[in-house]
């Protein structure tokens, strides 16, 4: 019995349609728990196993790298003697695009060389910021540059309350070519040229199969289209309940425009493994469209809501629970901690450290956290790439980490060459002839006399020698990059940096393997822990506006993601004071959303759910706490928010009833605060 016949036994049968369905183009609606990535694995091992598709014969397009690894990991475990070269094109879109663009596409058409490096987002803004100081762009709003760009992007010059229009074009037509120039493409750049570029090639896999196909965007179906050829199926899996990414470009209604462009034919998994009955039922009230959520659980135990004081009330409150969880048993890693923004952990990490609880704080790092790493794969793109002028000239001018150079002797060494003092200079231009040459390549930290550089007399001296050792030693171990060059390992490790670079971080500061994690309710999608703690429902993070329908409804799906990924045990809370006058005290209307006898009130009695209790919670948030009076009053002119029909808009004033606004050009609108149709705008 081969892998898939194994995996198909253990299949039920809305899965084993699905995986069995050879149609042009399929969609799956996978609801949450369903057993989504079960059924994708066991879709390529159908068609490897039963319909003899080559690996290479597939592309399987995921949007996270840790998705893609399982994915291989499965399917190099299941059959002996396949390796990583044998799928190569299983990845992110970014990754696999980036493939394709390195090997057989032909970037020399659109002005690059198959060296190209990849740049992170922090790089594209130091070279726009570059630009502007050479080329003298009028930009407005230059602290918005990432927001600006993707609006250019749909065709938007303007920005905020701009009455004429500045430089931004200009800037981008610039930077357009200084990519070029420099040989580096950043994110869109991978997805835009491989798309451009495959509608000229040949390549046409036989099947491409989308992991979370919810997520996509504009782009990446773009991409998926160039991809696919006249007898190229398609196999998409995800779950409309889970599109919680419009602000960044996945489309509302992408399931039904997918499905009326291709004809595909639609399949449903509506059987949930994950979560108690509970659980489910609780989820159940904030989907919109009617989903059917079938559980194979038992009821289990009702959801906590409980009310603190303000947030540091709650740290320790969780603090202690957490810690109790721990000696009843539960390991730190079952138990998730979510939150509305990224701001509300601070507190969190610190009540947790003081209490020795091991935790983590999921996001996306950069390696601008640990500044020596940063300088040094700065160092490395410079090295690897002869036309990165920008990372050179960065890594030169370091007053920390490089040699401090000035300006006028930047433009000496690097644009006249008329100065040839710069040692560092001299190392990165003579780089990859030594690495072809050099017996022992894997010496970075010798041939670049490191110590020189990280200051020997420094108290962080030997962190920071520690940190780029370990890092050297992580480049040359890659396990993909075995059988490379010391060269190709250097080049593939800073473009897997810039995709990556969060994976680089981790491994330098030694987060404990076994630790409560702490997550946005972004972050907490495509995860599952035994015990789950949301806090924060109060109007104005949960949910965290007033603006449209669209966005209220995509609250509501951020809301029911985090309920979710609860196995047996959820616990809600709020708090009375919250110390911002853009969010209000007492539970969101959120909870009067929980059927009453889902839920455990603090005395072990179910929550009151009545409307008379609904109506005498709004009117108690519109009372303000008289010891924030003074504080609010302080911070008023400072809030901005947005309405629907006139836009941006500053708190003039309000009262426990009302609330009013000045907009530009329309002036000053009064609101009632129990029907507030306004978005609080935190930044």
């Amino acid at each position: 019995m081969n892998s898939f016949d194994e995996m198909v036994e253990k299949l039920n049968d809305y899965q084993k349609e699905a995986v069995t369905d050879e149609s042009q183009v399929a969609l799956v609606n996978a609801n949450v728990g369903s057993g989504k990535t079960t059924v994708l694995i066991a879709k390529v091992f159908y068609l490897h196993f039963k319909k003899g598709v080559k690996y290479n014969d597939m592309v399987i397009l995921t949007f996270t790298n840790k998705a893609a690894s399982e994915i291989k990991k499965r399917i190099m475990d299941a059959e002996t003697g396949i390796t990583e070269e044998d799928m190569p094109y299983f990845g992110t879109f970014h990754s696999v695009a980036l493939k394709m663009l390195k090997t057989f596409l032909e970037v020399k058409r659109l002005g690059y060389t198959a060296e190209f490096t990849v740049m992170d987002p922090d790089e594209l803004h130091e070279m726009a910021a570059q630009l502007i100081s050479e080329e003298g762009f009028r930009i407005k709003y230059k602290n918005k540059l990432k927001k600006r760009f993707e609006e250019l992007r749909s065709g938007k010059t303007s920005f905020g309350r701009m009455k004429y229009e500045d430089d931004i074009e200009a800037l981008w037509a610039a930077l357009v070519e200084e990519k070029k120039k420099q040989n580096k493409m950043d994110f869109d750049d991978l997805i835009n040229n491989a798309e451009q570029l495959l509608e000229e090639e040949a390549f046409c896999p036989s099947w491409i199969i989308v992991d979370e196909f919810q997520d996509c965007d504009e782009r990446q179906l773009a991409f998926m289209k160039a991809l696919k050829g006249p007898d190229t199926k398609i196999f998409a899996v995800g779950d409309p309940n889970q599109i919680i990414y419009t602000w960044r470009g996945s489309k509302r209604n992408i399931f039904s425009e997918f499905k009326k462009e291709y004809q595909a034919r639609e399949f449903t998994l509506p059987v949930n493994y994950r979560s108690s009955t509970t659980i489910l039922e609780a989820a159940k009230c904030f989907l919109a469209d009617g989903t059917v959520l079938q559980g194979t659980r038992e009821t289990g135990n009702r959801i906590a809501l409980l009310n603190h004081y303000d947030p540091f009330n709650e740290a320790n409150y969780l603090a202690e629970r957490i810690a109790e969880l721990h000696r009843e048993g539960a390991r730190y890693r079952d138990i998730g901690v979510f939150y509305r923004l990224q701001k509300q952990s601070g507190i969190l990490e610190e009540v947790f450290e003081r209490a020795n609880l091991p935790c983590e704080v999921s996001m996306r790092k950069t390696l601008k956290d640990i500044p020596v790493l940063n300088w040094f794969v700065k160092l490395l793109k410079a090295a690897v790439n002869e036309n990165d002028t920008g990372n050179l000239i960065s890594v030169l001018k370091d007053k920390t980490f490089g040699e401090g150079l000035s300006k006028s002797k930047i433009k000496k060494v690097v644009v006249d060459k008329t100065d040839i003092s710069s040692v560092l200079y001299e190392k990165v231009k003579g780089f990859q002839k030594w690495c072809i040459e050099a017996e022992h390549s894997r010496d970075l930290y010798g041939y670049f006399d490191l110590d020189s550089y990280l200051s020997p007399t420094s108290a962080v001296f030997g962190e920071n020698k520690n940190y780029v050792k370990n890092l050297i030693q992580l480049i040359f171990e890659c396990p993909h990059a075995q059988g490379f060059s010391a060269l190709e390992k250097i080049k593939d490790f800073v473009n897997s940096s810039a995709l990556y670079g969060v994976d680089i971080v981790k491994k330098n500061i030694h987060v404990a393997e076994d630790s409560v994690k702490l997550m946005t309710l972004h972050a907490c999608k495509g995860l599952e822990f035994k015990h789950v703690f949301i806090i924060g429902a109060n109007y104005g993070l949960i949910p965290l506006c007033t603006g449209s329908l669209e966005e209220m409804e995509e609250e509501k799906r951020l809301f029911f993601v985090g309920i979710t990924r609860a196995i047996d045990n959820l616990e809600i809370s709020y708090y009375t004071s919250t110390g911002s006058g853009r969010v209000q005290s007492g539970q969101s209307s959120y909870l009067y959303k929980l059927p009453k006898h889902l839920i455990q009130g603090p005395d072990g009695t179910g929550e009151k759910s009545d409307l008379q209790a609904l109506r005498r919670e709004i009117k108690s948030n519109m009372e303000k706490n008289p010891e924030n009076d003074a504080h609010h009053n302080d911070k008023l002119e400072k809030v901005k928010v947005r309405h629907e029909r006139y836009g941006l808009g500053t708190v003039e004033s309000e009262d426990e009833n009302t609330i009013t606004v000045q907009f530009e050009g329309y002036g000053l609108k009064e609101f009632a605060k129990g029907f507030n149709p306004l978005e609080y705008l935190i930044e």
